[in-house]
């Protein structure tokens, strides 16, 4: 492949993964923005250590250990464990020991968060792609799904990837 054709598989990576991120943002923002709704809002931070634990929670079904959860979040052990301690504070999350080992702790979500998971915040997750999807012509709606159908088709074949150089 020539860098002039590389250069520009370069460039289209890069747009496509930066209108991703943006999307990402703009629905995360949204459960942000909500969670501020609440008597006792709670900061981004907050927010990020639940969505992971819920992300978590849902391919598992159990909760993680702490080291784990500041690997995920991309944070120091010792900040996200203040972060836990907070949420914990707060009823949202709860420290247990395991049976067979009582040195090892798991994060877990209290069952008040689990229930309000369930419920509430999957139509949350989905109201601005909800709102923005209904502003699109039907046209537009085929454009996005076929799109993003096809990119996942391409990331997910077997068939070996170009090099762009």
């Amino acid at each position: 492949m020539g860098n002039a054709a590389g250069r520009a598989l370069l460039e289209d990576a890069a747009r496509i993964t930066a209108h991703l991120a943006a999307v990402r943002r703009v629905l995360r923002e949204s459960i942000v923005s909500e969670t501020r709704r609440y008597p006792v809002p709670l900061t981004p931070p907050q927010v990020l250590a639940l969505q992971v634990l819920v992300d978590h929670l849902r391919e598992a079904g159990e909760g993680l250990s702490l080291s784990e959860l500041s690997q995920r979040m991309g944070l120091a052990h010792s900040t996200a464990s203040g972060i836990v301690t907070r949420l914990e504070r707060r009823g949202l999350l709860r420290r247990s020991t395991r049976p067979d080992d009582r040195r090892f702790v798991t994060i877990e979500l209290t069952e008040p968060v689990k229930e309000w998971l369930g419920q509430e915040l999957p139509a949350l997750r989905l109201r601005p792609l909800t709102a923005a999807i209904g502003r699109a012509t039907e046209q537009e709606r085929t454009a996005i799904l076929d799109g993003l159908a096809t990119l996942e088709r391409l990331l997910t074949s077997d068939s070996p990837q170009p090099d762009p150089r």
